[in-house]
């Protein structure tokens, strides 16, 4: 029987491995019914129904910590388990107690500070976030989490240190320089929103953001009222944009350089929410591009 029990946890464990989450769930399921308890067994069994968003996580990650209360990767998986069954209490406690047991554990530190911010404690979840930035500085998705932590909370300051940290491990991320500027911009501060916007233009080829990022920095120059050069990209944006935007940009900027003429200028408050929808759309794009690229990986 052992020697049976072996083979199954040895083909589970490497259809786990191997991303086949519902051939090392059955499997799992197959030396279960023999051995209940096997601790090996259970967190196969428990961390392919996580993956495979089945409803019975918990029922196995509940019995491995049973059997291995000093596991602390299994009472983290315990914790995203109960999360899916909105137990955020309970996954609050699971995580201290991983990190109870395994203090330099990241993935626990990251989640808690998650949880904390959904259980209404922003302090501790900014101090847990932060603290696992610097325990894993390749790893910059606690930076994001407090870019979006602090935005949510209007804390743009904040969420600019956060943004400005990340930059700096990840220069080339486009998301984060679109935060920096977006933020930079939201303090007033015009000079340094334009930097980004031009180091963007470099970094951000994908084919028709050009013009998200001319009108961006028409916005900034139309913020700091420098009209002349506001004028000079609206004129370049209109030779790589025909959105309705860049040529209602064009009325509005060349009314305060020369005065109303035949066409009537839009309102600068109708203009500012476009702007800021076009901005919005941009960053959800390569938001939304990140988060596929991730799960591809």
């Amino acid at each position: 029987m052992d020697t049976q029990i072996d083979d199954l946890v040895k083909r589970a464990g490497e259809a786990f491995a191997a991303a086949d989450f519902q051939a090392g769930y059955l499997l799992a399921l197959e030396g279960l019914r023999a051995n209940p308890e096997h601790p090996s067994l259970l967190s196969i069994a428990g961390r392919s129904s996580l993956e495979l968003g089945l409803g019975d996580a918990g029922h196995f990650l509940n019995r491995l910590v049973d059997q291995t209360p000093d596991d602390a990767v299994a009472w983290r998986d315990l914790a995203m388990a109960l999360l899916g069954s909105a137990e955020t209490t309970a996954a609050e406690r699971a995580l201290r107690t991983a990190l109870r047991l395994d203090p330099g554990e990241p993935a626990a530190r990251v989640n808690l500070g998650h949880v904390a911010y959904l259980n209404g404690s922003v302090e501790e979840a900014e101090r847990l976030l932060w603290e696992t930035a610097a325990l894993v500085p390749g790893d910059v998705e606690a930076l994001r989490s407090l870019i979006d932590m602090h935005r949510l909370n209007g804390r743009s300051q904040a969420a600019l240190e956060a943004a400005t940290e990340l930059v700096s491990r990840a220069p080339d991320d486009v998301p984060a320089r679109l935060d920096v500027a977006e933020l930079q911009l939201a303090l007033g501060n015009g000079a340094e929103a334009l930097a980004e916007y031009r180091m963007l233009r470099k970094l951000d080829t994908e084919p028709g953001h050009a013009g998200y990022l001319v009108h961006a920095m028409v916005e900034v120059e139309i913020r700091r009222e420098r009209w002349r050069r506001a004028l000079d990209l609206v004129i370049t944006a209109t030779t790589i944009d025909r959105h309705r935007l860049t040529t209602d940009l064009l009325a509005f900027v060349s009314s305060r350089l020369f005065g109303e003429g035949e066409r009537s200028a839009p309102a600068y408050s109708e203009l500012k929410l476009r702007l800021e929808e076009r901005r919005t759309i941009h960053r959800r794009i390569h938001a939304e591009t990140r988060l596929q690229e991730r799960s591809e990986s």
